[in-house]
């Protein structure tokens, strides 16, 4: 049978380190946090049939690089090597009040608190080894419309930024698809709950100087409050240009009301979540495409490609800031099969626009002057999205077919 196992463990920074996001004043200072109003945390799902075994972590990041996902593996693979190479998913919530992991903002790889959270999050990964059961899995969805498109054209077809919703004017793509897998022991105890949604973690902006999950954790929150010791792991889609529809407060209404709406929104998901039949086995496959840095031509940007079957259920998993437009695409590439696009996954390129957004422009289009050019979020050349979703698709066939 399929087996799983869970743990979870607080990636939360002391007070006054580095925020991720929002600089202020002409020398761009980084945010210092000031405490947390909630706990971070990294919490691993880790599933293995027969011999095949791949481990899933789920983080409350902005982002990872991918020497810190380097690190994680190295780690675990030296007590697991059952999870050797690329069989260690670390995907990210993208909450922008994390801690500065993506060096854009004067941290860096080898920051104590960066180095520590590394062993953490591996030390989690080999807990979650020892606790594995026999499961079964269950997946259900729906649409849940709590997100729009950030990018608003103009009358001479430039984007601007629209940061929340506005009826009649945020009128670009979105996915409000919820995707819910529910993972459960031979007792019929609720072990872990997997839930996919589209939005920045983006509720709460500039203003805000306390670490914060934000409306992923509040879920979460909601989420295990029903099921009682499970792990709720949320997984961030292709948010590239999608926001939540209430977006950059100083406070946590709105993150109390939309982690509140989408939470419920997992469980009664979860509730009527249908289990797969037959029972599904693993399988895994991963690959690594090299682009020429826009920035820098002298760099060169690696970007990882994963996916994982469930049976009928295939979890794409891509670095960086994806648009929507290609989340859409890959699930009706894969159909009748059920395709989850998972971004900000084991590494961070930047932005991955459509060919089409670069004739717009905007923000996540534009060059970043600012960004050191080994980090930059506009690193990727014009077609690269469309390169990654074309291999990503035709991995995703040879699992289906194979």
């Amino acid at each position: 049978m399929l087996q799983a196992g869970t743990a979870t463990v607080d990636i939360t920074p002391p007070p006054g380190s580095l925020m991720a996001c929002f600089p202020h004043g002409p020398r761009r200072e980084p945010r210092r946090a000031r405490g947390a109003h909630d706990p971070l945390l990294a919490r691993v799902l880790l599933l293995r049939h027969g011999e095949s075994a791949v481990a899933l972590v789920a983080c409350d990041l902005c982002g990872i690089r991918r020497v810190d996902v380097g690190r994680i593996r190295a780690r675990v693979a030296g007590d697991v090597p059952s999870l050797a190479g690329e069989r260690i998913v670390v995907a990210c919530s993208h909450s922008h009040s994390s801690v500065e992991d993506l060096y854009l903002f004067g941290n860096s790889p080898e920051d104590p608190f960066i180095l520590e959270m590394n062993t953490r999050i591996a030390k989690a990964v080999v807990e979650a080894w020892s606790n594995l059961e026999p499961v079964e899995v269950a997946f259900g969805s729906r649409p849940v419309e709590l997100n729009h498109n950030r990018r608003v054209l103009d009358a001479n077809g430039r984007a601007r930024e629209a940061w929340e919703y506005a009826d009649g004017v945020t009128t670009g793509i979105v996915d409000p698809e919820l995707a819910v897998l529910k993972i459960v022991t031979t007792t019929s105890r609720v072990k872990a709950i997997v839930y996919r949604y589209t939005a920045h973690s983006l509720t709460v902006g500039p203003g805000n100087l306390l670490y914060t999950a934000d409306y992923p954790g509040r879920a979460r929150g909601e989420v295990e409050a029903v099921f009682p010791g499970c792990a709720a792991l949320f997984l961030n889609g292709a948010a590239g240009n999608v926001h939540p529809r209430e977006c950059m407060r100083r406070d946590f209404t709105a993150t109390e009301a939309i982690g509140r709406a989408l939470g419920q929104a997992v469980v009664d998901v979860a509730r009527d979540a249908s289990v797969l039949s037959p029972a599904p086995g693993l399988r895994f496959r991963s690959e690594t495409l090299t682009f020429e840095n826009r920035v820098d031509s002298t760099r060169k940007v690696d970007v990882e490609l994963s996916c994982l079957a469930l049976g009928p259920v295939l979890l794409g998993f891509v670095p960086g800031e994806v648009f929507v437009e290609f989340q859409l695409q890959f699930r009706r590439a894969v159909a009748p099969a059920c395709g989850i696009f998972v971004g900000y996954a084991n590494g961070w390129p930047g932005y991955v626009p459509t060919l089409a957004a670069y004739a717009e422009g905007g923000y996540g289009v534009d060059l970043c002057s600012t960004d050191p050019a080994e980090y930059s979020r506009t690193a990727l050349p014009p077609g690269a999205g469309e390169l990654l979703l074309e291999k990503l698709v035709a991995m995703a066939r040879h699992m289906i077919d194979t």
